[in-house]
């Protein structure tokens, strides 16, 4: 691989995905204190993710417990907003 002088620029690279998943289920609300719980907390959580500069968001969402959901619902919800 050869490398120019030029070839860091932006403009010249491959375009680049960063996938974040930022609040998954195998982690408990009690492992930190930046595990988003709420649905608020959650969205604004891949709110901050985008400003950031991620540009795939892996979605998984929470009940009030703080456990992982299954529900189709608490999905819609998070996609919604």
């Amino acid at each position: 691989m050869q490398f120019f002088d030029d070839s860091l620029l932006p403009e010249n690279q491959q375009p680049l995905v960063i996938q974040v998943a930022p609040y998954g289920p195998q982690w408990d609300a009690s492992d930190s204190d930046d595990i988003a719980v709420s649905m608020d907390a959650q969205v604004q959580k891949a709110v901050d993710c985008w400003n950031a500069g991620a540009t795939v968001l892996h979605v998984h969402v929470r009940e009030e417990d703080g456990k992982g959901s299954k529900r189709l619902s608490k999905f819609n919800e998070m996609l919604a907003r």
